[in-house]
């Protein structure tokens, strides 16, 4: 049980911390931190999926190279 509370405690460090960095990030663009969070997790979906080879499998079945945006 002890492995999973350090988890839980790393885990809501890491998010403690990235919830930082998306307040300065909005607040230096003058955008909603709800605006930078969503855009964040789009993101961090896409590069999941990209690392996982599922973006290179809906790209191939869509016709389009890895090059296309």
């Amino acid at each position: 049980m002890e492995g999973e509370e350090e988890k839980d405690i790393s885990a809501n460090s890491e998010i403690r911390y990235i919830a930082l960095e998306l307040m300065k990030l909005a607040e230096k663009s003058g955008r909603s931190f709800d605006e930078v969070a969503r855009e964040y997790m789009e993101n961090a979906e896409k590069l999941s999926s990209m690392i996982s080879g599922e973006e290179e499998h809906v790209r191939s079945k869509r016709g389009e190279s890895s090059r296309q945006k």
